[in-house]
């Protein structure tokens, strides 16, 4: 360890690093470990910057298990795994303050310069901006004092800034009631073994949000999944595979667009589409358990939905489709209605 010229923290750093791998079973100690002895061995500033983006070693420490599970024996070594490769070479980098001596925000600065590394897909796992991160840790590896280390941390602190997704309204934004087709929750399809209701509909100045619950009627053979699951195929990339368990809503406007679940649409995804995005805002399970062994439990499986954009003119149909319980439904909806309460909404803003 002296070789990479480290200082007390940034050695300190290390040991926890060593340490951690090797508890974990893995067969190299990684920039990701190296990562959780920072944040393990925060103090002052690099606990500040730590809070700042809200990381902490029990968060760290799972986004590295979940990156890892496959090399990891879970089984403790006698001794501390070798360091991988960008590790070493990040070890050796210079400081950028040309001390001669390594910190830990020389550490920092160092393991995050490859994009590829496993820190930086640590933290983007996490939801940090790894650039963001590197810059402020580049400003505390470039001995900053500490008014200017604090002035810098408060002009990006975000922590009290409202969310603003861009295909939703705000919190505090208004949404209108939509009548349904019928004057209650309307029927989406029923099968022998569940029933699928539209139980809400609303407009919003930009789009429509809609509510699906699903009821059971008998034991489900798989219980639903709202959003088909990635898979890599070699030379074509991710897809995504409808299994027969996936729920499909489908919202096919006039002009012939669709907007659709097949293809999910992040929450949190900061660039706004060429098409349109069916966006799953909240789910809600209720079991209700019968006192009597010969009545399956009721389930009820009730989400929410954000429609982007608002529908063209013409007519507006929402297909509905469970294949594992052989459910199935299209209705109707009022694209009118919709877009008249939505110019009223524009027009108040």
């Amino acid at each position: 360890m002296s070789s990479f010229h480290l200082d007390a923290g940034a050695r300190l750093v290390l040991d926890v690093a060593f340490g951690t791998a090797g508890a974990m079973g893995d067969e190299h100690c990684g920039t990701e470990y190296i990562l959780f002895g920072i944040v393990a061995t925060a103090a002052d500033e690099m606990a500040e910057l730590n809070e700042l983006f809200a990381l902490n070693t029990m968060r760290v420490e799972r986004a590295v298990k979940s990156l890892r599970a496959h090399r990891c024996t879970g089984l403790d070594g006698d001794e501390d795994p070798p360091l991988s490769t960008r590790a070493e070479i990040a070890l050796y980098k210079q400081p950028l303050s040309g001390a001669a001596l390594r910190g830990p925000f020389d550490l920092l600065v160092a393991i995050l310069a490859d994009p590829r590394s496993g820190a930086a897909t640590v933290l983007r796992n996490l939801g940090v901006r790894t650039g963001e991160i590197r810059r402020l840790a580049e400003l505390g590896a470039a001995k900053l004092n500490q008014s200017e280390v604090e002035g810098l941390i408060a002009a990006l602190d975000r922590r009290d800034d409202a969310h603003r997704p861009w295909w939703g309204p705000s919190a505090d934004a208004p949404v209108v009631r939509v009548s349904l087709p019928a004057s209650k929750a309307t029927l989406l399809g029923r099968s022998e073994t569940a029933v699928a209701t539209l139980d809400g509909l609303v407009a919003g100045p930009d789009g429509f949000g809609i509510t699906v619950t699903l009821t059971s009627c008998d034991r489900w053979m798989l219980p639903p999944r709202w959003e088909p699951e990635e898979t890599l195929i070699p030379g074509f990339g991710a897809i995504h595979r409808a299994a027969p368990d996936v729920v499909t809503i489908d919202l096919r406007f006039g002009d012939e667009r669709v907007v659709s679940n097949r293809s999910p649409s992040s929450r949190w995804r900061a660039d706004e589409p060429h098409e349109g995005a069916l966006v799953r805002l909240g789910a809600r399970s209720v079991v209700d358990e019968r006192n009597d062994r010969r009545v399956a439990a009721r389930r009820a499986e009730t989400t929410d939905w954000w429609v982007w954009p608002l529908p063209s003119d013409g007519p507006l149909q929402l297909v509905f489709e469970w294949p594992a319980e052989a459910l199935s439904g299209v209705i109707d909806l009022d694209a009118e209605e919709i877009n008249t309460h939505a110019a009223r909404l524009r027009s108040h803003r």
